[in-house]
C-alpha cells in the first residue's frame, strides 16, 4: 500500500492548517487518465474516502488510495523533496521490506 514519509504527513498537515481545513481532513491519491494508457496521479484534500478507496494514516494524516492506483503505487511511499524554488510532493520506490 502507498506509504507516507514522516516528511510528507508534516508537510500536508501544515498544508492543510494553512487551508483552514479541519484536522479530520485527509488526502485523497486518484488517477486521472491521460492521452493513450496512461494516468497522471492526482492529489487533492477530502473529507471522507470514497467507497471503493484503501485508507491508512501516518502520524494524523489520513491517505484515501483510489482503486485505480493501489496496485500501481503499492510500493511507493509520497514524500518531499526540498528544492530552492520550495517543497514538492514526490514519489518514490519503497525498499522491500523497509520502513518508511
Amino acid at each position: 500500500m502507498l506509504q507516507l514519509t514522516h516528511d510528507a504527513a508534516t508537510e500536508l498537515a501544515e498544508a492543510r492548517r494553512a487551508q483552514g481545513l479541519p484536522d479530520t481532513c485527509g488526502i485523497r491519491v486518484f488517477g486521472e487518465p491521460q492521452s493513450g494508457d496512461e494516468l497522471a496521479i492526482g492529489i487533492t484534500f477530502a473529507e471522507v474516502p470514497a467507497e471503493d478507496d484503501e485508507v491508512t494514516e501516518r502520524e494524523g494524516t489520513r491517505v484515501f488510495i483510489a482503486p485505480e492506483v493501489a496496485a500501481p503505487l503499492s510500493a511507493a511511499a509520497l514524500d518531499v523533496q526540498r528544492t530552492p524554488e520550495g517543497t514538492t510532493l514526490v514519489l518514490t520506490q519503497q525498499e522491500p521490506g523497509g520502513q518508511i
